[in-house]
């Protein structure tokens, strides 16, 4: 499979904006926040790379929907081969309350392998 392009929904872009926002109001620089940014975006290489070795989300509401966990993140996808493009549906910081979290918590009970 060839490299997909990257696209983020609204919601993605939005949260993840609210994100850095939190971070920089907190710590009083983008210091974080730049290093937040390029940490997503090597993973979104990756992911654009392998988009399928990622686990799938295990809820049926959410089908479709892949979650790549780095250091505190987690990077929820869907791959649309039809348009050879991933779509960043949101990424949320593994950190913040479970039930504030789109998709749940990252964690092995709520994922599948396949």
């Amino acid at each position: 499979m060839a490299k997909l392009k990257v696209r983020w929904s609204e919601t993605a872009v939005a949260e993840f904006g609210r994100m850095l926002t939190f971070y920089r109001v907190r710590n009083g620089n983008d210091k974080y926040g730049r290093s937040i940014v390029r940490m997503v975006n090597e993973s979104l290489k990756l992911i654009a790379k392998f988009p399928r070795m990622y686990r799938l989300v295990n809820a049926d509401e959410y089908q479709n929907i892949r979650m790549f966990h780095c250091d505190y993140f987690a990077i929820y996808y869907k791959v649309q081969e039809q348009d050879n493009e991933i779509i960043v549906e949101v990424v949320s910081d593994s950190r913040r309350n479970p039930d504030e979290s789109p998709y749940g918590s990252p964690n092995a009970s709520t994922m599948s392998r396949t």
